[in-house]
């Protein structure tokens, strides 16, 4: 028993490297000779699946790592690109599970992207407003959502400080749709009638 339980724990640390598996840690160095992570899309079976799972949490160590810094500069480069152009991304989407995710501040001065680790949602406001949504890893679709308008979230810093602010507006919709990604939710899911009550779209329009 003591010696297949060493053998299972030895496997379990060989495949991973500062809380990376092998293949995730492959996918984030592939980005070191310039090329773009690619967006996981429901489009593709074995990505649908991945984008289904809950993820992990980060520990404050690893916010700091070289694995991570490569990662936040390559999302906010992905969802900035004039080809994926979206207000949010979440580690899933580029194949990454981990808690982290990107949110374009549009309530601060400049509307910067941000990066928030392990971010969650702690109080819901009762101002509820339906909005369209579309999503990156849902290409060529729309759909109506409910959202608060104003939430309260808490999460760790850049700097692995925990934080908790209240957001509001469309930013606070952005917020709610990136931390769904974290639990393998798309914003279809809260919509009556799920995908096959989306509107197909033309993107390029």
């Amino acid at each position: 028993m003591f010696i297949v339980a060493f053998i299972c724990l030895s496997v379990a640390v060989s495949c991973t490297v500062d809380g990376f598996t092998k293949k995730e840690i492959a996918r984030i160095n592939s980005l070191g000779n310039g090329s773009v992570i690619p967006i996981l899309t429901i489009n593709e079976k074995s990505d649908s699946l991945f984008l289904r799972q809950k993820v992990r949490k980060i520990s404050k160590s690893e916010i700091g790592s070289s694995y991570v810094n490569l990662l936040k500069s390559q999302m906010i480069r992905i969802v900035t690109d004039s080809l994926n152009s979206g207000v949010g991304i979440a580690a899933p989407q580029v194949g990454i599970g981990i808690q982290m995710i990107c949110v374009q501040r549009l309530d601060k001065e400049g509307e910067p992207f941000d990066i928030y680790f392990n971010p969650k949602i702690v109080m819901f406001g009762d101002s509820i407003n339906s909005g369209n949504e579309g999503c990156l890893s849902v290409p060529g679709y729309r759909g109506k959502v409910d959202r608060s308008q104003n939430i309260e979230v808490a999460y760790l810093d850049s700097t692995g400080e925990k934080k908790k602010e209240t957001v509001n507006g469309f930013t606070a919709v952005i917020f709610q749709h990136e931390i769904d990604h974290l639990k393998g939710v798309f914003y279809f899911d809260h919509v009556y009638g799920g995908f096959h009550s989306l509107t197909l779209v033309d993107e390029h329009e």
